[in-house]
Formats: C-alpha cells, structure tokens, sequence
C-alpha cells in the first residue's frame, strides 16, 4: 500500500476513494449474484429516480456516448436498466428497473453502512461539510 504521509492532497482524496469504492464492490459481489462494477453503479445512480437520456447520462458521468452505449447494453443485460422511448423520436431514455431499484436500494444501505463504521473513526459531518463548502477553487 502506498505511504499515506507521503501523499498530497489530491492522491490522499484519490487513495480514499479507490479504497471505499474497491470495498463496496467487494461488499456487494459477496451479498449478491449480480456483478455490478464501480462504473455501472455510478451510471446506475444517475439513472436512479430520473429518466436521463443517454446523452445526458454520458455528459453527466464524463464519458464518450460510445461508453455509455456499452455500459448501458451491460446494464439491460444483467435485467438492471431498460432503454424506453424518451420525449423525441431520436432520445433514448434510461430507467432502472424494479431489480434495478432493488439493487440500488440495498447498496444505498451498504454505503451506509460502511460510512457509519467510518463515521467511528473520523467526523463524518465535518467531512461532508468540508467536501460541500466553496473552495474558492
């Protein structure tokens, strides 16, 4: 493991969050059938109580369209999300489906869960403050 004290900044904020993310989706794959990578659950929590286009799912994740496309097709093949017609003829839109909102509904208990075990070693609060906050940046 890389030596936490040598890092700035930014590769402290970046360490942290591969960890949390690597233990979530081991978390999951332990509890579940279904394989959902990092990626996936992020496109999945952008889809969550909306019905974003593809185009606005790739924009919002900052990925080419091309990417979305792939990860989308991955999504519909685990029964995850389905493509429906959107407001126009050219939009596809995305919405999660019941398995779908099963899946993100139990991992937003396990993110909960992981952060109060984190919540024990360091002031959760203050954190989300500081993360919220204008860094004048």
């Amino acid at each position: 493991m890389v030596e936490m004290e040598q890092l700035d900044l930014f590769d402290l904020i970046s360490e942290r969050h591969g960890t949390i993310r690597r233990m979530l989706e081991e978390k999951w794959n332990e509890m579940s059938d279904i394989s959902i990578s990092n990626s996936e659950w992020y496109i999945m929590s952008k889809v969550n109580k909306n019905q974003p286009t593809i185009s606005m799912v790739a924009k919002n994740v900052q990925i080419s369209r091309q990417a979305a496309h792939k990860f989308i097709k991955k999504l519909e093949s685990k029964g995850l999300v389905e493509v429906v017609p959107g407001s126009n003829n050219r939009d596809k839109c995305i919405q999660l489906t019941n398995l779908g909102q099963i899946c993100v509904d139990k991992y937003i208990v396990l993110k909960r869960t992981i952060e109060s075990k984190i919540s024990e070693k360091i002031d959760i609060e203050q954190l989300k403050t500081i993360l919220k906050s204008d860094w004048g940046i």
